[in-house]
């Protein structure tokens, strides 16, 4: 979700995160149930990590505490099983897999995420540049509040090169929902056209995936989501500055609540949600939070 451009604007921890396999809400408060459902016996898995991430003007906040918090997932993941990968696919209208890590597409420190956060959040956050489109592609290129973590999700099940012995986890942020094919982020009024110039200029940004083709990807990949969204409407301050295609309620669709009646991703793919708003006040960690649903999910077998 683009910012309205007239405002001025740790340890690893011991505790399983929540799972959304018993309940029917996906949105989860901090800490964990302190113990861990893996049988008794040696566990072979490594852990590989992609962070899916909405790189819009609003989502600022994220990058930022991402680069700070970093070392500690990526020490904490370490420690659970040696040899951590990490992935990341920055999204707005469209997205990319990131291919800076030390192994291509595969990052394995803190140091070379760290560069990548700070290079999304300067070349394409702060100019609201879609991050398919390259350093060079046009700014203000968002005519539409909602973004698409759907293709990126996707992305991030079909093209992330997982381990065959890999707990495998999605580690996504966004503060909107998204559409399905055949609409498009680049049509600001739904009239079918993309050639609109003014404010907010438009552009051909289709939607390549449904939630249902996503969700089956996830989980035939047998990849976790776990997602940080908002849970309540922002107030009208701080909603985004373009028109959206779906109403404000339905930010939360997807996330916490059903999508065209389909039930949220984290909860079809047995992952949870997190408060972002709680995020951005600093009253959730992210390194924490990631930390647990790391160690929850290591060893632990999917349950679909």
């Amino acid at each position: 979700m683009r910012a309205c451009r007239l405002l001025v604007p740790c340890a690893l921890l011991a505790a399983c995160g929540p799972s959304t396999r018993d309940g029917a809400t996906v949105d989860a408060a901090g800490g964990g149930s302190g113990s861990s459902n893996v049988d008794a016996g040696k566990c072979e898995e490594v852990v590989d990590v992609v962070f899916v991430l909405d790189t819009s003007s609003s989502m600022d906040f994220v990058l930022t505490k991402l680069d700070a918090q970093i070392a500690q997932v990526v020490t904490a993941a370490n420690m659970v099983a040696a040899d951590a990968h990490f992935g990341l696919i920055p999204f707005q209208d469209n997205s990319v897999l990131d291919s800076t890590g030390s192994m291509g597409v595969v990052h394995t420190t803190a140091a070379s995420l760290q560069t990548a956060f700070k290079y999304y959040r300067d070349t394409f956050t702060a100019n609201n540049r879609n991050p398919g489109d390259g350093p060079s592609g046009p700014t203000t290129q968002n005519p539409i509040c909602e973004e698409n973590s759907l293709d990126a999700l996707y992305a991030a099940a079909a093209t992330f090169p997982w381990r065959d012995n890999a707990t495998r986890v999605v580690i996504l942020a966004t503060d909107d929902t998204f559409l399905e094919r055949a609409d498009n982020y680049g049509d600001r009024d739904g009239d079918g056209l993309t050639n609109k110039t003014d404010y907010p200029r438009e552009g051909n940004y289709p939607a390549a995936r449904t939630m249902t083709e996503t969700v089956t990807a996830l989980r035939e990949a047998k990849v976790r989501v776990f997602s940080f969204s908002r849970i309540t409407q922002p107030n009208i301050l701080e909603r985004c500055g373009t028109g959206r295609r779906l109403p404000w309620a339905s930010i939360t669709d997807g996330w916490t609540t059903p999508y065209k009646s389909m039930p949220p991703i984290p909860m079809q793919t047995d992952g949870a949600n997190y408060d972002l708003d709680k995020v951005k006040n600093g009253t959730l960690s992210l390194a924490e939070t990631i930390n647990n649903v790391v160690l929850d999910s290591h060893c632990n077998p999917i349950i679909l």
